[in-house]
């Protein structure tokens, strides 16, 4: 995987320093887990593994990393609650590459939001600032003029799945177009947040038919590259969703977010 040399810290065979994560005095404060855990990491993206590769089996990643098992298997596991590697059992099976979804994010920052005693409202505001700014940037990239095109026209979604569907193909292609994939993962995850934890226990269906139109009038304003109308269009669009919330379910944005 990459060159090893004497960690004197632990007594053990750690990977070189190739890096600014990599310094001396901050991978001595790190415990022997963490460390490791980071050091997958590297290697998966240095080699460029995809999702489903597999990694070496533990026997190897104890050898290559010069740590105990018990240390490895902590590292595993660490990477495992966030999604980045997935743990397969029985014969075949290991460590494997996972994958960098939004869903794992939401998981782990809804923790962080409840511990800061963040409401669902304060999720909702930071919603409102953040969809905008994809959409803005979506209008700017070339390739949105192509991509929007199946977005023009407003479906007849009868169906409770095709609509969750639509409307998730939407935000999720605007999400791409914006290039800017720490933009893209952080809003995808605050949205996501809001969708699995407000809109899927008090969904405002009678908003549905407005919601599938001012997704085309996006699609249209981004499509052809008029940024600011893009944005104001998607703050309008999220503000009257929450608007509603606010008018029939308060106290539901008053609670602390959920860790779920």
């Amino acid at each position: 995987m990459a060159r090893f040399e004497p960690d004197p810290s632990n007594g053990a065979r750690s990977l070189a320093g190739t890096g600014a994560h990599h310094g001396n005095d901050e991978r001595r404060a790190r415990k022997t887990s963490e460390r490791v855990a980071l050091d997958i990491v590297h290697d998966i993206v240095a080699q460029g593994l995809r999702a489903g590769d597999h990694l070496p089996l533990e026997a190897a990643m104890v050898e290559n990393y010069g740590v105990s098992r018990a240390s490895l298997r902590e590292a595993l596991r660490l990477l495992e609650v966030q999604g980045l590697i997935r743990l397969k059992p029985g014969p075949g099976g290991g460590p494997v590459v996972g994958t960098v979804k939004a869903s794992n994010f939401a998981r782990t920052a809804s923790l962080y939001f409840h511990l800061g005693a963040s409401t669902y409202g304060q999720l909702m505001a930071t919603q409102v600032l953040l969809e905008p700014l994809c959409a803005q940037l979506a209008a700017q990239n070339p390739e949105s003029g192509e991509a929007m095109k199946p977005f023009f026209e407003v479906m007849d979604l009868d169906s409770e799945a095709g609509y969750r569907q639509q409307t998730a193909t939407f935000h999720e292609e605007v999400y791409r177009l914006s290039a800017n994939p720490i933009l893209a993962l952080m809003t995808n995850a605050i949205t996501s947040i809001v969708s699995d934890h407000v809109v899927a226990t008090m969904d405002p269906v009678e908003l549905r038919p407005d919601i599938l139109a001012e997704h085309g009038a996006l699609a249209r304003a981004i499509a052809r590259g008029h940024s600011d109308r893009a944005a104001r269009l998607m703050s309008a669009h999220f503000q009257a969703q929450h608007d509603y919330y606010r008018a029939h379910w308060p106290s539901r944005l008053d609670e602390l977010i959920e860790w779920r």
